[in-house]
């Protein structure tokens, strides 16, 4: 596959561009990418099997990287590893972290991202977090990424530990640079796409 050409543009205009660039991805492109980063996940929890994954649960209408097939693979082949998701609070910018098992009730939120349910979740503690799945639209070759521009993400990252691994999940490679960060920014360690890792 052709490399994405390089380009140096502003958050907002590369929101836009791979909104539209993930959306014309047929239901086969879809698929054979899906795959190919899923066996990559596979690869790396094989070798590293952290004890805790946070991981964000795809948005099917928006296309984005299907994590639900590596979330069963570990439940399945990593016994020992514990899943976390997120739930954002209603009215607020902050995000509760629940645990995500087989009994875990979810439900869609305005965005019609599932969440687990709080009221019967359990309640996980930040500090027991090793490896982070972050969504993404597109990032740069420093590792820096453009999300929806909610900044969910930014404020839960800065209360993790700052060794924690965080892993962003793109069908895209990255643009050369992204102008516009700011101190809230907090780069990837690493980006798996269907071509390449890459590591920063």
């Amino acid at each position: 596959m052709k490399r994405n050409q390089e380009m140096t543009t502003t958050k907002a205009n590369l929101r836009q561009q791979f909104v539209e660039k993930r959306l014309a991805l047929n239901t086969e492109d879809i698929r054979l990418k899906n795959d190919i980063i899923f066996s990559v996940m596979q690869s790396i929890f094989t070798k590293i099997r952290p004890n805790v994954i946070h991981t964000f649960l795809s948005n099917t209408t928006r296309n984005e990287v299907d994590t639900w097939k590596t979330i069963h693979w570990i439940w399945t082949h990593l016994l020992h590893t514990k899943t976390v998701a997120p739930y954002v609070v209603p009215g607020t910018q902050e995000m509760q972290h629940y645990l995500l098992d087989s009994h875990t009730q979810l439900h869609l939120n305005r965005w019609q991202i599932p969440e687990p349910d709080p009221l019967i979740s359990a309640k996980v503690d930040l500090a027991s977090v090793e490896v982070v799945l972050v969504p993404l639209l597109a990032f740069d070759k420093k590792g820096f990424r453009v999300g929806y521009g909610g900044g969910y993400y930014d404020r839960f990252l800065e209360q993790c530990d700052p060794d924690i691994l965080k892993i962003g999940l793109s069908f895209f490679d990255p643009v050369d640079e992204i102008e516009n960060l700011d101190q809230h920014d907090i780069p990837l360690n690493m980006c798996v796409t269907p071509e390449y890792i890459y590591q920063f």
